[in-house]
């Protein structure tokens, strides 16, 4: 494990990445329900009753609610790494718990975990819960993501029911795909500590006003806390982004987007590894694309919200910090009972 002098960033593991998740879920749920549309048992193209303005309502003018049907609350682990460009790409510095609920009416809660929070392995051994993946690849990545979602349920309390593993480099692309997004940025940005690709950092400047925003600089808008209300001028950013995003998905027209859509397929097919079938796909985008992307809820497992707090240990010889669950280091009690409460709300 690469030591660290400090708290690393964390850029990928609060409430904000929970809407990076949206916006795949969304893109997933698309891209798959497209798929199935094209491509039925018969093979055979469906009724087509076209709108030449919004690809969406071609897709749900062919889905039949009566074949599938969310009834009670899901919990999907979502697992964000860095992916190949970088140094460590396969620890999943995003991790989240994202819990739908279609009752009474259609709800998203988010419980993010902290990647520098330790926990102990199956030999007892101590490791940061970002590297379980990574250590389970040892051995196939069943196993590397059979050891984190143990972890997690351990931790949380919460039986996982699903799982998305991806990576921010197919998030970037996807972007790209769509053909970027307007994002109207309320103040400049300067970050002089950006993580870059090489494990170092970079700074990251952005002057405020109506800003076309490619996939890596959206991608940047959306990860970079450096702004004097840290986190929530961060998920404002988000939220500006994912909506811009959502608005250029829905404008997609299955005719003369074609090879966009087709594109953004591709993409998803081959960077994105879940265990969600195009059906439960299909009840996910049917209650999602209800909700009010203001409203999504999310719990922390920072040291702000006192279910965790920081330490300072040695490892391999290196003084680094982690995060230990309060009171008792690998004893989760206490924040079980707070996504108990959390998800009852």
């Amino acid at each position: 494990m690469p030591a660290e002098n400090k708290p690393t960033p964390a850029y990928s593991q609060s409430s904000g990445l929970g809407l990076v998740f949206f916006v795949l879920l969304m893109l997933t749920a698309d891209i798959w329900m497209f798929q199935k549309s094209f491509g039925g048992a018969e093979n055979k193209l469906p009724h087509l009753n076209l709108n030449p303005f919004n690809t969406t309502a071609f897709i749900i003018n062919n889905y039949d609610p009566a074949d599938y049907g969310l009834e009670r609350p899901i919990n999907i682990l979502v697992l964000g790494k860095s992916g190949g460009k970088y140094i460590a790409p396969n620890l999943t510095d995003t991790i989240f718990v994202a819990r739908l609920d279609p009752n009474p009416s259609p709800q998203l809660k988010i419980i993010s975990i902290p990647r520098d929070l330790a926990v102990k392995t199956t030999d007892q051994k101590t490791t940061k819960i970002n590297g379980l993946y990574q250590l389970g690849l040892r051995q196939s990545q069943q196993e590397g993501l059979n050891l984190i979602q143990t972890k997690v349920e351990e931790i949380t309390g919460l039986k996982i029911d699903h799982f998305v593993l991806f990576d921010l480099a197919t998030v970037e692309k996807i972007i790209d795909d769509i053909g970027g997004v307007n994002v109207a940025i309320p103040e400049n940005i300067y970050d002089p500590r950006f993580p870059s690709e090489s494990g170092g950092y970079e700074t990251f400047r952005l002057s405020s006003g109506l800003r076309y925003l490619n996939g890596k600089t959206a991608l940047r808008v959306i990860r970079t806390r450096a702004s004097p209300q840290g986190d929530f001028d961060r998920i404002k950013r988000q939220q500006a982004v994912l909506k811009a995003i959502k608005g250029k998905l829905l404008s997609l027209n299955p005719i003369w987007d074609f090879p966009r859509i087709w594109g953004i397929f591709r993409t998803v097919q081959k960077n994105v590894y879940t265990n969600l079938q195009i059906g439960e796909l299909k009840d996910i985008w049917s209650l999602v694309k209800q909700m009010d992307l203001d409203n999504i809820q999310t719990l922390n497992l920072d040291p702000a919200s006192g279910l965790v707090t920081e330490q300072k240990t040695i490892w391999n010889g290196q003084a680094v910090y982690i995060l230990v669950a309060k009171n008792k280091s690998f004893e989760y009690t206490g924040i079980q009972v707070a996504v108990r409460e959390f998800l009852s709300k």
